[in-house]
């Protein structure tokens, strides 16, 4: 017969199998990515924007996108480095409060001259992606480890000044091509590499800056992932067709630098970890109810069985 003992144990171990589980949620900033930005050198106002996804579980993903505008070095008032992290951490916030009020899965923290983004508990971040037409100087890097060991992949677009849609339609007819300089990445502390784009097409470069960082990278006719949508644009940028794609960099840090004021750069990094815990967590409700139903079914068929043996 089932003694109150049996079935306090039962419950304990049924509670203790939910909280293991529970413990597989994402924590605060286990996905994150940080930014350390640099100085416009372009001469007028460039826009610089920061896209980032999450989902909750296995609920639809949230795409949240933060758009600023850099002053180059002809205006007034030249913004600096700190003040591009300051800006793009603002707007990043005010979109997450803004658009998701109730779900916020991700926030920005600047210090000086570094923007961090990281998952908010209980979320997990899906994909990143900024888009500077500035000509800054960007270096990227995951606190604490490498970009392989965060299983996260890297994408480099570049991109057409021309081409950047801040409303629909704005940028048709306008001529789209370099204007003579170069596209420059750097691995860690090494040597960087260099590619010159005068009279070169985005692809072109795209193809010859693969090339020249060797087996970790490779061009793409496919995106990393799929293309953002959004009816109010802001600095949207459709895919042109190519991309530099590094799925596994074994390195702490990689830095872009595009000095072509005829380019811009859309630079992309996916979190590619597997989700499963998340889901787990999802489902422990029925869990614990298929567990606790089992536990009373053998209650029942214990005392039936008392019954008829008595």
């Amino acid at each position: 017969m089932i003694t109150i003992k049996k079935l306090s144990i039962a419950i304990l171990f049924i509670s203790g199998f939910s909280l293991s589980v529970a413990a597989y949620a994402a924590v605060e900033g286990t996905n994150q990515l940080r930014l350390q930005t640099g100085f416009s050198k372009r001469t007028g106002e460039t826009a610089f924007s920061y896209l980032v996804s999450w989902r909750k579980g296995e609920e639809a993903i949230k795409d949240i996108n933060g758009l600023t505008f850099i002053n180059g070095t002809d205006t007034v008032s030249p913004t600096t480095d700190a003040e591009v992290a300051y800006k793009i951490s603002k707007a990043l916030n005010a979109a997450v409060v803004t658009r998701t009020p109730l779900d916020r899965g991700a926030i920005a923290k600047n210090n000086k001259s570094e923007v961090v983004v990281a998952n908010k508990a209980g979320f997990e971040l899906t994909r990143i992606t900024l888009r500077d037409y500035s000509n800054q100087e960007l270096k990227y890097s995951i606190p604490g480890k490498s970009f392989q060991a965060a299983s996260t992949g890297i994408a480099i677009d570049i991109v057409y000044s021309a081409a950047v849609e801040y409303i629909a339609g704005f940028s048709t007819a306008v001529k789209q091509e370099t204007a003579g300089g170069f596209v420059s990445v750097t691995i860690d502390n090494n040597s960087p590499v260099i590619i010159k784009t005068d009279g070169k097409t985005a692809k072109a470069i795209e193809e010859e800056l693969a090339d020249a960082l060797g087996a970790k990278a490779s061009f793409s006719s496919s995106p990393i992932y799929p293309n953002f949508v959004q009816i109010r644009s802001k600095n949207y940028k459709s895919f042109d067709g190519g991309e530099v794609q590094i799925p596994s960099l074994n390195a702490r840090s990689i830095t872009v630098d595009v000095n072509d004021s005829g380019l811009g750069v859309l630079t992309k990094f996916v979190f590619t970890s597997v989700k499963q815990p998340v889901q787990i967590v999802s489902k422990v409700p029925y869990i614990i109810g298929l567990l606790i139903a089992g536990v009373l079914g053998y209650l029942y068929l214990q005392k039936k069985k008392a019954v008829v043996t008595g």
